[in-house]
Formats: structure tokens, C-alpha cells, sequence
């Protein structure tokens, strides 16, 4: 593996010679940019904070400078400056690092994160979060731990998501089916797209499950099957095992039996428009679809309940990002009380209240907000039912490329699956010799 050093040493040589970054699905370039910042005059006696993340949303931008107005009215001595990153946050960020130029305080991803760890540039935050009295059970138990490197805490979860079962009343009605409940099986799930699925009218064909060859989808399945993507230390990939290629089977079943489709068969990119449209009428999807369906099919009746359990149990994907401290801040505490307050109970209340993210605190799953709001319930709920990390170790980019062309050759190719998971197994391992 590539040593983040020499990673960061390219970014910072591209930086210098203003080297675009080509985009991943055209390949259009685009210049990595930093969204200017009022300049503020910080008094004698102040203490700096320099934050900084991506930009996905203005609403999200919104509620983030909402908290931290909040935060200056509590602590005057500290002055917090955003400093948003648009374009591909990951370079900006190590080539920020790599020139001594970071900010003190960063989301990171799950993705990516313990590059940083391992490459020691991230202060561990244990000893802060004891002084202040914070512990690791006031989070998610499956959030809080996918921070942890080596025994350590390095992160504190802001917001996540994971994957539920979204199901279409209607459809559901017209089948006479009841609805699915958080008890349901594979077994449930196969009978629910069989009764729902009616190909009767060639014009709208009516599927009973979208099963897109993706690889935030795939994985739960292999979880629900007793099995795993990747060993325990990500040394080595466990595709080819029994319990991936059984997930894998029952997973391109539901199209081979025409009870399931993939998006494109179907003249869409994404199944949560599939499900829109009301030609599926059940997709895994995260708390993204919620919103969603909210702007663009406001009259899809549907419901959410956490994915079904397989022949190994419940199973679930965490996506999720933290807020990291850099070990070269020269203001840790201010740095971490910024963390704490962003982090605190009442904070991640009002970030559930917004309704643009879920919170990480443990004592919100009790909410009366949930209570009124049953399929976010069922978002949250879900990294409660062996929910594990997305994260593949260092080779993440090229086990989620693999999974997919797996899929995609079952699909398009006919491979048999055995051979489609092998072939990408035997990809990953050539990733990780390099």
C-alpha cells in the first residue's frame, strides 16, 4: 500500500502546478476551490478555531452556521471561522495536510478516514472526551466504533445512515399483501416481490423489487448471510466465500426470475426514481429517498422498515461521516469543545428536528420526533441490527468496482455467480499486492 506520504506529496505537487482533478463520470475537469471566508479580526486574548467540510446543500450549510452562531453566544473566547470545501474535498484536504495548511477541525468519511490515522496526522480525542465528561456509550455503539483505530477514538460521529426496506402501499394493496414489518425474512421478501411484481402492461411493467448492481446495496446482503467483505485486519477480501456467493445468488435471483430489475433495464440510473414512478414496489434505500420522494413524487404511498434478516441474521451498511481534530492544532481544547457542543444532545436534537440528517446520540432514539416520523425511526434503528462500517480497509475504491462488475456480468453477461465473485476477489487480491 501506498504510503499516505507519498499521496500527499503528489497532491501537493499538483496543487503547485494547479493540476486539475477530472471528474469520475465524464471526466470533465474541475479546479478544487475554497469558498472564501469573511475575514474576521480576532481580539487579544481569542482563541481561533479554523473548521471546515464539504458543502452538499445549502440547507445543510444553514443549519451548520445556525449551531455555530449558537456556539460563539456560549463560548465568546473562542472564534470559529468555516472554511467549506467544494470540488473533491479529499484532495483539498491532504494536500492542506501535506502543506502544514489543515484546518483544526474537519469532517471525515468513513470511506477514507483511517488513512489519517494510520498516517498519524489526527489527534486521538479520548483524553478530551474524559476531561469533559463525554463517553462512548452516550453514542450509537456501531457509529462510535467505526472511529476507533488501534484501541483509540479519532472521530465523533455527526450524522449517518443506513439502508431500509421502502415499500410502495399501493402496490402492496392491489397484491393484497400486508405491509412488510421489522420481523421479515428473505423468505418474506422473496413471496412480497413474486405477488407484487405484474408485467401485464408492457408500457409500465411493474417489478417487485429494484436489485441495482451496486455496492452500498450488495454488502448487507452478504451480512444477513453470515458473511463479510473483507477479513477481520482488510488483508484479504472474502468475495469467494460460501456466504458472499449465497448472498450474491439470492441477490440476482429476483432478476433472473423476472421479479426483480435493475434501473437500467428500466431506462432509469437510480432505483429510488424506479420507485418513484411505482415500478418497483420495494428498493433499499438510505434516509436520502425519504427527502426525495418528499420534492419529487409527493403522492407515493410508502412505508419503511429495517431490511429483512437472511440465514446468517439482520445485517445493515453505516454511511457516515465524523469530525476529526488535527494533531498539529495548536488549540485541541477549543477544538474539541467546538466537537462537544456540535455533538451534544442538544445540537444532534436539532439537527433531527431539521430533518436534513440523523443523529448519533443514543438517547434520541426514544424522540418524539421518531414517534411521528416512523420511517426515519426505521433509518435510525437500522445501525442497531448489526450495522457495519462501509469501509473495505485500503483497497475500499477497488472492492466496491469490483462488487459492481461482479454484479454487472451476472447481469449482462450471464456469468455464472460463483465465477463473477472469484473474478472479483481475485481483482481485489491484485489491488492489495500493489
Amino acid at each position: 500500500m501506498k504510503s499516505l506520504s507519498k499521496v500527499l506529496s503528489l497532491f501537493f505537487i499538483a496543487a503547485l502546478l494547479l493540476t486539475a482533478c477530472g471528474s469520475p463520470a465524464t471526466g470533465t475537469p474541475q479546479i478544487v476551490t475554497v469558498k472564501e471566508t469573511q475575514i474576521v479580526e480576532v481580539p487579544a486574548g481569542q482563541v481561533e478555531v479554523r473548521l471546515s467540510g464539504w458543502a452538499s446543500s445549502p440547507s445543510e450549510t444553514a443549519l451548520l452556521e445556525s449551531l455555530l452562531y449558537r456556539f460563539s453566544v456560549e463560548n465568546p473566547g473562542i472564534t470559529v471561522k468555516y472554511e467549506p470545501i467544494t470540488g473533491d474535498y479529499k484532495q483539498a484536504l491532504l494536500t492542506a495536510i501535506a502543506s502544514g495548511t489543515e484546518p483544526d477541525l474537519y469532517y471525515m468519511d468513513i470511506f477514507w478516514w483511517q488513512e489519517l490515522a494510520k498516517n498519524d496526522v489526527i489527534l486521538p480525542m479520548d483524553d478530551l472526551m474524559s476531561a469533559s465528561g463525554v463517553k462512548n456509550e452516550d453514542f450509537i455503539p456501531s457509529l462510535i466504533d467505526a472511529f476507533k483505530f488501534e484501541g483509540k477514538t479519532y472521530g465523533i460521529p455527526k450524522d449517518f445512515n443506513t439502508l431500509g426496506l421502502f415499500y410502495n402501499k399501493d402496490l402492496f394493496d392491489k397484491a393484497g399483501l400486508d405491509y412488510p414489518t421489522d420481523d421479515w425474512t428473505w423468505d418474506d421478501l422473496k413471496t412480497a416481490a413474486e405477488k407484487t411484481t405484474d408485467l401485464t402492461d408492457a408500457t409500465k411493467p411493474v417489478y417487485g423489487i429494484c436489485m441495482a448492481p451496486d455496492a452500498g446495496r450488495f454488502p448487507i446482503f452478504v451480512f444477513q448471510n453470515g458473511g463479510t467483505v473483507m477479513n477481520a485486519d482488510y488483508t484479504d477480501t472474502t468475495l469467494d466465500s460460501d456466504a458472499a456467493i449465497g448472498a450474491a445468488q439470492f441477490y440476482t435471483d429476483f432478476r433472473a426470475n423476472k421479479t426483480g430489475v435493475a434501473p437500467a433495464d428500466v431506462g432509469e440510473g437510480w432505483q429510488g426514481t424506479v420507485f418513484g414512478k411505482g415500478q418497483c414496489a420495494m428498493v433499499y434505500e438510505g434516509g436520502w429517498l425519504i427527502s426525495y420522494l418528499r420534492d419529487q413524487f409527493p403522492g407515493t404511498k410508502y412505508g419503511v422498515v429495517i431490511p429483512p434478516a437472511g440465514p446468517g441474521g439482520e445485517g445493515n451498511l453505516i454511511f457516515t461521516v465524523a469530525w476529526g481534530i488535527s494533531k498539529n492544532t495548536k488549540n485541541p481544547e477549543a477544538a474539541w469543545k467546538v466537537v462537544d457542543f456540535l455533538t451534544n444532545e442538544a445540537s444532534q436534537k436539532t439537527v433531527l428536528e431539521s430533518g436534513f440528517a440523523l443523529p448519533t446520540r443514543i438517547s434520541l432514539q426514544g424522540s418524539e420526533y421518531f414517534t411521528n416520523n416512523s420511517n426515519s425511526a426505521a433509518i435510525f434503528n437500522g445501525a442497531l441490527n448489526n450495522a457495519q462500517p462501509f469501509f473495505w480497509g485500503s483497497v475500499g475504491s477497488d472492492v466496491n468496482d469490483q462488487m459492481s462488475k461482479a454484479l454487472e456480468r451476472i447481469y449482462k453477461e450471464s456469468q455464472p455467480v460463483a465465477d463473477a465473485l472469484k473474478q472479483a476477489a481475485e481483482a481485489v487480491r491484485e489491488a492489495l499486492k500493489q
